[in-house]
């Protein structure tokens, strides 16, 4: 099973095959790279075949077939977990729950987690995170990267020898069916593999979509409620309150100027960003004053809010609020400063009957036309943050047994790994 697909036989065999593996699988996890958003995002780096760099207005790109058919399973419980490289959001942008994915290396969209560079470090919920799929996944399905050796390449790799095993799968550490990889060029780790297919995502995932016989993937993202405001199950602080909690729910409210914070817990020192550094700092970074992650919303686009943070630009994207809503998420990137709860009206003065929403996302919903007021170029303004990641890190730390998800408000994941990242 590991030659190449040379043609139309042998690539329906396979994809008949990653089918089959699929409905076996008890936990399947995504790892992907930049390969999958590169022809609507382009890439940091110039290289290759890439001469252009990021494409303009990158913020605003739609998802790909690959991310619509990926979030169709996920929603369709064949994906349970997605370690995912880029920091896009296009994953989310396609309906892929915002619980169930671990943007490694930072994102565009998330305050608390900027894109790290490869001089900072991970966030503290996100290495144990993968490295609880890498011990616990029965199969990890590759697409959009050379595996050319960073830390997280341990999720396949780690799943491919525990398939080589005689141990039945147990969970943490034993059995597994292996790793199949999805790519156009050859990758070291390509003998490895339980299956390699050589050949564009889109094409192959479809094939794939059709060999498992379910519901076609559909033709458009995921349209957002437009409501701004939610009760959620949530303290002050962003952490999820207890089951059956007493507590009222708080009113998370991103309305145009509503004042906000970042939550404890977030990487925006380790991240390492030199825009971002005065945050969270109790002295002065390059002439700027230490700030408190304190700021306020400066509008909605069609994916996300624009964000001031202490002077900085920021976005968030608006599938939070869906998983705030529902409590699906073990803690919040962002809360208000001073928050209402529930049976009390907002400070804006909107009544709480006419905020309550009935939906969250939905396909149902009429298409909201795209803002007139997009990101261009690599100028830092409100909602605009770092162009370039710089960051592909791997990470040089000592195996975690922990759970993923870890409180970041507690002691010790205060003082979880803080190893700094570097290329390998």
């Amino acid at each position: 099973m590991q030659l190449s697909s040379l043609n139309a036989p042998v690539m329906q065999e396979k994809c008949s095959n990653l089918a089959a593996l699929m409905r076996m699988s008890r936990k399947t996890v995504l790892y992907t790279g930049a390969g999958i958003s590169a022809s609507v995002i382009g890439q940091a780096a110039r290289s290759g075949q890439n001469k252009v760099g990021w494409k303009a207005n990158k913020m605003a790109a739609k998802p790909t077939f690959t991310h619509r058919a990926l979030a169709h399973l996920g929603r369709l419980g064949l994906i349970h977990s997605w370690v995912q490289q880029n920091h896009d959001g296009l994953p989310q942008k396609a309906g892929f729950p915002q619980e169930k994915i671990n943007e490694i290396h930072g994102s565009w969209f998330d305050p608390g987690n900027p894109v790290v560079k490869y001089s900072g470090s991970l966030h503290n919920q996100s290495y144990p995170w993968m490295e609880d799929d890498a011990e616990t996944a029965d199969l990890v399905l590759v697409i959009g990267t050379s595996l050319g050796g960073l830390s997280a390449d341990q999720v396949p790799n780690d799943t491919a020898e525990r398939s080589e095993s005689d141990k039945p799968y147990l969970g943490r550490n034993g059995g597994a069916l292996g790793a199949v990889i999805i790519n156009l060029q050859q990758t070291t780790r390509d003998g490895g593999m339980t299956l390699k297919i050589s050949g564009k995502s889109d094409d192959v995932l479809r094939k794939v979509v059709k060999e498992l016989g379910v519901d076609p993937v559909p033709a458009h993202a995921v349209r957002w409620n437009p409501v701004n405001s939610m009760l959620v199950p949530y303290d002050r602080n962003g952490k999820l309150l207890p089951k059956n909690s007493a507590e009222p729910k708080m009113w998370l409210d991103f309305s145009d100027q509503a004042k906000v914070k970042i939550c404890p817990g977030h990487n925006i020192q380790g991240a390492k960003q030199p825009i971002y550094m005065h945050i969270g700092r109790k002295k002065p970074y390059k002439g700027r004053a230490p700030g408190m992650g304190h700021g306020v919303v400066i509008r909605r686009e069609e994916t996300h809010w624009v964000l001031s943070i202490d002077g900085a630009g920021m976005r968030l994207g608006v599938w939070w609020l869906e998983s705030a809503q529902s409590g699906a998420l073990p803690f919040l990137p962002l809360v208000n400063l001073n928050p209402e709860y529930e049976g009390e009206h907002l400070a804006s003065g909107a009544s709480v009957k006419k905020r309550l929403p009935k939906k969250t996302a939905t396909n149902n919903l009429p298409a909201k036309k795209p803002s007139k007021k997009t990101h261009q170029g690599s100028a830092l303004v409100p909602g605009q943050g770092p162009e370039s990641s710089r960051s592909r890190p791997s990470v040089k730390t000592n195996k975690q047994n922990s759970p993923p998800k870890k409180d970041p408000t507690s002691t010790a994941a205060s003082v979880k790994k803080k190893s700094k990242l570097v290329r390998n």
